[in-house]
């Protein structure tokens, strides 16, 4: 997608209310309530590293009960990040070892 420069300044104008990545320090998800988290969020765009989304979910066993994780956009990639290096590590191991080279 292509914009121009009169679209590229309507669009920077529109995101004035944001506030620069430097003025920011990190927040602690994990002891903020739900209404700081939205203050918070509030002055921030989606896709800011210190913006916070929360992931619900239910515990296995449970009909009723509901967990809540919340954390910043960089701790859910460096998270997404290790987990998957985890995996890899993993098959790695198990196909090293899996393989019959003797035929």
């Amino acid at each position: 997608m292509l914009f121009t420069a009169s679209a590229l300044i309507a669009v920077m104008a529109s995101n004035a209310s944001v506030i620069p990545a430097a003025d920011i320090e990190e927040p602690n998800p994990k002891t903020m309530s739900q209404s700081e988290i939205r203050a918070f969020n509030a002055k921030l765009d989606k896709a800011h590293q210190f913006f916070i989304r929360c992931k619900r979910s239910v515990p296995t066993g449970s009909l009723v009960q509901r967990d809540f994780s919340c954390r910043t956009n960089q701790q859910w990639a460096a998270a997404d990040a290790t987990g998957n290096q985890e995996s890899r590590d993993v098959i790695d191991r198990m196909t090293s070892k899996s393989w019959n080279t003797s035929n």
